[in-house]
């Protein structure tokens, strides 16, 4: 469901975008706020999840290298509609 990229895929892209480090337990994205776009991975784990009506919260997905991350509301500048908390130091694009 989500895709991989390749090595060779992970340079060719890095030059259309900065580098941006984040720490284990910290949030890259919030529900609600409005996010950094898209985030390509290139170390560490982001997990992914979403809140229901009654603030349960249930995991989508965890990100690692050569997956990318971001919603259509935050490519459009809207307030996210999922979290994205990193698992372990890593690094972005």
């Amino acid at each position: 469901m989500f895709p991989r990229l390749t090595d060779e895929e992970l340079t060719r892209l890095s030059r259309f975008g900065e580098k941006r480090s984040f720490r284990g337990g910290e949030m890259v994205s919030q529900i609600g706020q409005t996010g950094p776009g898209l985030m390509l991975i290139l170390s560490g784990e982001v997990d992914v999840t979403q809140r229901d009506g009654a603030g349960c919260e249930s995991h989508i997905v965890t990100h690692q290298r050569g997956n990318f991350m971001g919603e259509l509301a935050q490519l459009s500048g809207r307030p996210a509609l999922v979290n994205g908390e990193a698992l372990t130091d890593g690094e972005a694009i």
